[in-house]
């Protein structure tokens, strides 16, 4: 269900430009002309910096409306569906990939400093610092021939732009320092079928106990819960970007009851799937 983030090319786009150091793509410059659709598993941190247009993003449960100027942080490991709406020019945004590494040496400091919880995905918008980061990478991508950024220096500077939230810190260190890559390659495809807890276990080679334990620590929820999440998640998505019939949708994304999918999703988003398909997407922006 969930397509591997790693070459940058996604399925609507105009035009995209990488750059690339010592084989590693750290950076990527996307347009999009027309409406584009995506369900993307994301192994390595990334920082998503929209530059012109509409994008709306699900994460369990809530929904981002991103707009020109806002960054999104995503930490490793994430599952995520992404929509960009109806673009009346063109949806412009450059997108950065940290090493695990570089994520452990600069925000370790201020992830022992704070524990608090921060939600999954995170958008950080109305900083001038991040404007201006964003301008100096588009000159970079629009200009021709190589910019001479070098990517230690570029993404350094966007860590400590994050490093003033210690939740965030935090939540990012966790996700690089407990990964789980083994279970989420196979939860990115087999996610509906999930029915146990010892098949989530198994996914990872790790006991029932110690797959509880890691989840706690990295997303403050339970492996079912979170599996439940996802697959609203889908279905929310799923709704907004198909015409599949409702019951369609459910029994895709897992659920095996109608009733059981219309009371989770109208506690999850406080509106039934009907309602949910035809309202407005700003609506939706929580």
């Amino acid at each position: 269900m969930y397509t591997l983030f790693d070459s940058h090319a996604l399925k609507g786009q105009h035009a995209v430009k990488t750059w690339q150091q010592d084989g590693y793509r750290w950076a990527s410059y996307s347009l999009y002309r027309e409406s584009a659709s995506h369900e993307l598993y994301i192994p390595h941190t990334l920082l998503n910096l929209v530059i012109q247009g509409h994008k709306r993003m699900y994460d369990g449960r809530q929904v981002h409306h991103l707009q020109a100027g806002d960054v999104l942080v995503i930490p490793a490991g994430t599952l995520l569906c992404s929509e960009i709406l109806r673009p009346e020019q063109q949806y412009r945004s450059i997108n950065l990939v940290i090493p695990d590494e570089m994520v452990i040496s600069v925000l370790a400091g201020a992830a022992r400093r704070q524990d608090a919880y921060s939600k999954e995905l995170t958008v950080q918008s109305g900083d001038r610092r991040w404007q201006q980061l964003a301008a100096t990478l588009l000159q970079g991508f629009t200009e021709e021939g190589n910019p001479g950024f070098a990517s230690e220096d570029i993404l350094s500077q966007a860590l400590h732009l994050v490093n003033s939230n210690g939740a965030l810190s935090s939540m990012l260190v966790k996700a690089v320092k407990y990964p789980l890559p083994d279970m989420m390659n196979q939860l990115r495809t087999r996610l509906p079928e999930v029915r146990f807890l010892e098949e989530i276990a198994q996914m990872g080679h790790m006991s029932t106990a110690t797959v509880k334990r890691r989840f706690r620590e990295i997303y403050h929820c339970s492996p079912m819960q979170w599996i439940w999440e996802k697959r609203l998640q889908m279905a929310g998505f799923l709704l907004h970007t198909t015409e599949q019939p409702i019951p369609e949708i459910a029994y895709s994304t897992g659920f095996e009851n109608i009733t059981h999918f219309y009371r989770q999703f109208r506690r999850c988003f406080q509106v039934t799937p009907l309602q949910w398909r035809d309202m407005e997407t700003d609506l939706f922006s929580k």
